[in-house]
């Protein structure tokens, strides 16, 4: 059965809590899911573990190009993780569920048609933009077959700790990166990051405490600076499920998880997605507060406090000073100003040079990977645009409504984590949409400073936001509570 993986990952870190659900749920014929019956054989979907394979496929796809050599094949396996996401379209997408689709959906295929109409547009560069409409729509697939693949809070639980494991992986091997780089580090970075820029790596590179040039580790990927993706994941997941650890074990597993995403984070001294993880775990925090859990509101809040400073001080030693200088400005000069002097002259020009002249788009494919792949530079009435953060990509390919459509849709899905988090119906969907909701805020928020949705971030984005309504939809049974209470 597809469980069989994530079971025996769940009884790793199974806590003997009275209120968690049994490991192996047997769920009676009257509450199962709307669309089985006792006399059904297992199908495709349940003889394989489709969605362990699928997030396997998301965070370890990087492990490929530490073969040396693979940087020849790079295109194919970097596109692995967007095709996986298309592809279980055909697992799933047939699938008959007797349930509504996740709050949002429409809006996002509104988005998604107004990015296809604006192929029309004059300076639309064609074959860039049939790729950028192609990638969007692998990176909003998961939105439309999740919810039939995860059908119970418990089964998204331990989605979430792999997902946690991967994470937790990718940041533990970028510490290494720095610790031991002629070990650990992979044997060559993007070769079209190299022809675009001969000075990429150098520009992704800071002196350490020996005068050595250390360059931002990649964890699982070719990309200088790639491990921080996977220290904020590893961070903001590890917080949100040490909260219903009862088990030690299971606690030190998030606990130490945490830790290591920090450092990851501190060494490759990407300070957004340090603010945007620690956002996302005060976000946490409040829903706790204003759930009345006081003092489980504090220890996380303690807890990440502690491990912030210790993780800080631990890179600072392994590094020196640069650690230090990257992120002094943080406190010096407050996590606003920070962000006004640096990623915030990009929402100035947008909202002020950029909404005036293209208020409805200017024209698809004119920004991204997909404009360096297949944009006409011969073309000189649709010249690149640079784009920094996603709201600029997002007018230029629609202008304000695809704001309106594609951010819209976004918020949908937010309301709907936030108010599976405060139901008190059932502990385990609170607690799991507790963690989704947190890595809601730490996309959106890195959306600021990155186009987020134009990365595998908004594609996991997605997928947990319809995964989470499956999840809710489910006639799972849940026990009552006993002693101490989880979010």
């Amino acid at each position: 059965m597809a469980d069989d993986l994530l079971a025996r990952l769940d009884s790793a870190v199974a806590t003997d809590h009275p209120s968690r659900q049994p490991l192996r749920e047997t769920v009676p014929a009257s509450s199962a899911h709307p669309d089985a019956t006792a006399a059904d054989a297992p199908s495709h979907r349940e003889r394989w573990p489709w969605l362990a394979i699928f997030l396997g496929v998301q965070f370890l796809w990087g492990a490929l190009l530490f073969v040396p050599g693979s940087q020849e094949y790079r295109p194919i396996v970097r596109a692995l993780p967007y095709a996986s996401a298309v592809a279980l379209l055909a697992v799933y997408g047939t699938r008959t569920v007797r349930a509504r689709g996740p709050g949002g959906t429409l809006l996002l295929v509104l988005a998604l048609a107004l990015l296809g109409i604006n192929l029309l547009h004059p300076t639309s560069q064609l074959q860039a933009g049939l790729g950028q409409l192609a990638f969007q729509m692998t990176i909003a697939a998961p939105m439309f077959w999740a919810w039939k693949g995860v059908s119970r809070p418990s089964q998204l639980r331990r989605l979430l700790w792999l997902c946690l494991i991967f994470n937790a992986a990718g940041a533990l091997l970028g510490v290494l990166q720095v610790y031991d780089p002629e070990r650990f580090m992979p044997p060559q970075f993007s070769t079209l990051g190299l022809r675009l820029n001969e000075l990429y790596v150098e520009s992704l590179t800071y002196v350490g405490r020996d005068g050595t040039r250390i360059v931002r580790p990649p964890g699982l990927s070719d990309q200088p600076g790639g491990a921080a993706a996977s220290g904020a994941l590893a961070v903001v997941l590890g917080g949100g499920l040490s909260l219903g650890a009862a088990n030690p074990r299971a606690l030190v597993v998030t606990v130490a998880a945490m830790g290591v995403g920090l450092a990851a984070i501190y060494l490759t001294q990407v300070r957004s997605l340090l603010l945007m993880a620690l956002a996302a775990l005060a976000v946490v925090a409040v829903v706790l507060f204003r759930r009345g859990q006081l003092k489980t509101a504090a220890g996380l809040a303690v807890t990440a406090t502690l491990l912030a400073a210790g993780a800080f001080f631990w890179a600072r030693s392994l590094v020196g000073d640069a650690v230090e200088e990257r992120f002094a400005t943080i406190t010096e000069e407050g996590a606003l100003q920070a962000y006004r002097e640096n990623r915030g002259g990009f929402v100035a020009h947008t909202f002020g040079e950029l909404l005036d002249r293209y208020p409805f788009g200017a024209g698809v494919g004119r920004w991204g990977m997909m404009q360096v792949y297949f944009g006409d530079p011969t073309n000189l009435e649709a010249q690149p645009i640079y784009v920094e953060i996603q709201i600029t990509g997002w007018l230029l390919d629609g202008g304000v409504p695809m704001w309106i459509l594609y951010g819209g849709a976004i918020l949908f899905a937010m309301i709907g984590a936030y108010r599976h988090a405060r139901q008190r119906r059932s502990q385990e969907l609170a607690r799991v949409a507790l963690i989704v909701l947190a890595v809601q805020v730490l996309i959106v928020g890195f959306s600021w400073a990155g186009p987020a949705f134009n990365t595998q971030l908004g594609l996991f984005f997605w997928f947990l936001s319809s995964a989470l309504h499956g999840a809710a939809s489910s006639r799972e049974p849940t026990p009552p509570a006993a002693g101490r209470t989880s979010p």
